[in-house]
């Protein structure tokens, strides 16, 4: 989990979304849990202490909630794009920031939506980073790929069935990939659920 520290949308709230309950891995002294196992206080529809709740969720918001430009259908629930924007680090692209794309849900189905190509060809021709990913099953890492490549910046320039079938070769790639086993840091107060 990374907080970047951006303003909220104002008026925009999670909602009945708890995604980030579930996806994120949370590896600190005070709190941990596995990426892809659900946080014992999450109700179904929210936070059961959303008041005592920890630091670091209390501090974290995704993209969607920072991004002005996301109308209410890229909602990760709604979406089946859970948006992270973390530090950017790397020689490609320009800015403090970068957005991980993390598909959840049905990914080819999200990555044909024309919302999706039309906002990820957008960052590209603007020098965005951007990377599309997926969580690694429970108990394993995620992973992602950049997509600022001259193919797929070319792709963002022409027509929206370039794009798709740039970013379905990248999900088939994503898909292929053999996760790998996470090793958390820290122990003491393991706040998944049981499987």
């Amino acid at each position: 989990m990374v907080n970047t520290r951006m303003p909220l949308v104002q008026g925009r709230d999670c909602g009945s979304c708890t995604l980030c309950c579930t996806l994120l891995l949370i590896d600190t002294p005070e709190i941990q849990k596995p990426s892809r196992l659900t946080c014992r206080h999450c109700t179904g529809s929210g936070c059961g202490i959303c008041e005592t709740r920890f630091p670091i969720c209390r501090d974290y918001h995704c993209g969607w909630r920072m991004l002005p430009n996301l109308n209410e259908d890229w909602r990760p629930d709604r979406s089946g794009v859970f948006i992270e924007l973390v530090e950017h680090q790397g020689p490609v692209g320009r800015g403090p920031l970068a957005a991980i794309l993390m598909l959840t849900g049905n990914p080819l189905k999200s990555i044909r939506e024309p919302r999706f190509l039309d906002q990820v060809g957008a960052w590209l021709r603007s020098d965005f980073p951007v990377r599309l990913a997926l969580a690694g099953p429970s108990g394993h890492e995620g992973y992602s790929i950049l997509l600022n490549t001259p193919e797929m910046r070319a792709a963002a320039a022409s027509a929206r069935g370039e794009m798709r079938q740039r970013l379905e070769a990248v999900l088939k790639t994503l898909q292929a990939y053999s996760f790998r086993p996470l090793a958390l840091k820290h122990q003491g107060n393991d706040v998944s659920q049981p499987a």
